[in-house]
């Protein structure tokens, strides 16, 4: 009857603050003294590493043994000798040339797409200079017609025909050059693969 006159909040209460299965509850002797604190601040940070990765977790088979046990357990897991006293410089020189080898592949991809760049460059210079040598022939060609032109009508004229007023009838014009394709650029042709 007890139990059918809590509210669902109280119940959900117990509930939430139960133990999770396999997990202990703190002992005050597992409650750190505040005198230990101090001695903590004396310690190297190789002795804290150590004690943290030999800490047992909640629950495990290890936080059931004592204190003397869990201490010649944490000796055997880990000693003096398997931690260098330069471990970290080891760590930021395989880091350092980690860094290296990415920049280097940086460098040698840009300097690949700057020379395929200027290879680019290159072409679409050499199109359009024969673009400009065409449309300057042509405009030679449409010179010279007129000239041919006016000459036809100064011998017309020389001849006692009336020549027609300048202008009136040019010559035909000839056919426009064909502009010569441009190179695709390399940015493009990458994606088009």
């Amino acid at each position: 009857m007890a139990e059918q006159e809590k509210s669902f909040f109280e119940r959900l209460g117990e509930l939430l603050n139960q133990p999770l299965p396999g997990t202990t509850i703190e002992t005050p002797a597992m409650v750190t003294d505040p005198k230990e604190n101090d001695e903590d601040k004396d310690r190297t940070l190789l002795e804290r590493v150590k004690d943290i990765l030999n800490t047992p977790l909640p629950g495990s088979e290890i936080a059931a043994q004592t204190p003397k046990q869990t201490t010649a357990i944490k000796t055997e897991e880990i000693s003096e000798n398997d931690f260098q006293e330069n471990w970290w410089e080891a760590d930021w020189a395989a880091f350092k040339a980690h860094q290296d080898q990415d920049r280097q592949g940086l460098n040698m991809k840009q300097r690949r797409d700057q020379e395929a760049f200027a290879q680019y460059q290159e072409q679409e210079r050499a199109q359009f200079d024969a673009y400009q040598n065409q449309e300057f022939e042509v405009f030679q060609r449409q010179q010279q017609a007129k000239l041919n032109w006016i000459q036809e009508q100064q011998l017309a004229q020389a001849e006692g025909v009336q020549p027609l007023p300048y202008g009136m009838v040019p010559p035909p014009p000839p056919a426009p050059p064909v502009p010569p394709q441009m190179p695709v650029p390399p940015w493009i042709r990458n994606t088009e693969t």
